[in-house]
């Protein structure tokens, strides 16, 4: 079972101030990884890259990074600043496994965002690396550190629930927030790959336990793309729990994210999104609510009306404290709670699932 470093006092007086070199300027960036880091004391945004120069000088003298790389060398340029201690990929899917070499050839400590990769063979080029290599490695699941998620995962190993046999993880919404996720050469499959990462690795997170198969089933039901709009996942563990997750890319209303969990003495529910705690009517629009770190629910349709203003999903959807958690195994030289072995498992999952939804079969590890 993995656990969550932690820090006395003495281990928290000797972190120092970590250089990042952030790889993308779009949605995830913008929203989530830059206003954790600037809540985060042992964090500096040192150096920025977007392919076009005008999205990374946007970018650059927003968050006020002193350094903005672009192109088609500016990857390897960021990964190569001599300032440069950690990169955090930001960048779409199909970028992973080239900013993950450029990095660690730079001995380069490495954060990724999820998906890991487009497939599994990509998610083992990419583990092979940074083990060669022998630099640190983070998978930026961030929704296991969200906090209702965290509390549940502490509920559970007290033995509140009981036995858990059974894990419902399901995450859904409408639009995407760039043209690349609809291609699959790009993110390398739909919603299934998309949100799947998601609710395949908190559920894995939650029951703690060996996958050793999987039953897959996508469809293209409503959007007019090549890649499906809607996936179920079934993972059976080595005690036979079973993790059910589904993954919805046409769901009205906004993001849709809950969990639950059943037990021999228990159940727990989690409604993660929805309604964000309060709920406002307005005649205005959302303009008003925009700020750095704040706005209306993530993928929202309506912008007036009644809407449901974000408190901060940076910090509620579980950022801050992965950055946090990140830098502070960096600075003890220990284990994360996710590293890229767990997204090589999760894109092993994921495999298989996709293999199965063709095959209408279970799928072995």
């Amino acid at each position: 079972m993995l656990h969550e470093v932690t820090l006395d006092a003495g281990a928290a007086r000797k972190m120092k101030t970590v250089k990042v070199g952030i790889l993308g300027a779009g949605f995830v960036a913008n929203t989530f990884h830059m206003p954790s880091f600037q809540e985060i004391e042992g964090a500096e945004v040192v150096a920025a890259f977007s392919h076009r120069r005008e999205v990374v000088d946007e970018f650059g003298k927003r968050w006020r990074i002193p350094r903005t790389y672009h192109g088609d060398d500016g990857i390897s340029k960021l990964c190569s600043d001599p300032e440069v201690e950690l990169v955090d990929i930001a960048l779409p899917n199909h970028l992973h496994l080239t900013a993950t070499l450029a990095a660690a050839e730079n001995h380069k400590s490495i954060v990724c965002e999820k998906p890991f990769a487009r497939n599994e063979q990509e998610a083992k080029n990419m583990l092979d690396i940074v083990s060669k290599h022998g630099v640190p490695h983070f998978y930026a699941e961030n929704q296991v550190f969200i906090p209702q998620i965290v509390r549940t995962k502490e509920l559970i190993e007290r033995g509140v629930i009981g036995q858990v046999f059974w894990v419902r993880c399901r995450e859904a919404n409408l639009a995407q927030h760039s043209s690349w996720f609809w291609d699959p050469s790009a993110s390398g499959g739909g919603a299934m790959l998309d949100l799947g990462a998601h609710t395949v690795e908190v559920g894995r997170h939650l029951l703690g336990k060996k996958p050793v198969s999987v039953l897959g089933w996508a469809s293209r039901l409503i959007h007019s793309t090549i890649a499906e709009d809607n996936a179920m996942i079934l993972v059976r563990f080595d005690g036979s729990e079973l993790l059910q997750t589904e993954n919805s890319w046409v769901t009205r209303g906004g993001f849709d994210f809950r969990v639950e969990v059943y037990g021999g003495n228990g159940s727990l529910f989690s409604t993660i999104s929805r309604e964000a705690g309060i709920s406002l009517f307005t005649s205005e629009g959302s303009s008003k609510l925009m700020g750095r770190g704040e706005g209306i629910m993530e993928r929202a349709e309506t912008k007036k009306g009644r809407v449901f203003p974000a408190l901060g999903e940076h910090r509620t959807l579980g950022f801050v404290d992965e950055f946090k958690h990140f830098l502070s195994a960096l600075s003890t030289d220990q284990r994360a709670l996710e590293t890229f072995e767990d997204g090589y498992l999760v894109s092993r999952i994921l495999g298989a699932a996709y293999r199965s939804s063709k095959t209408d079969s279970w799928e072995s590890l």
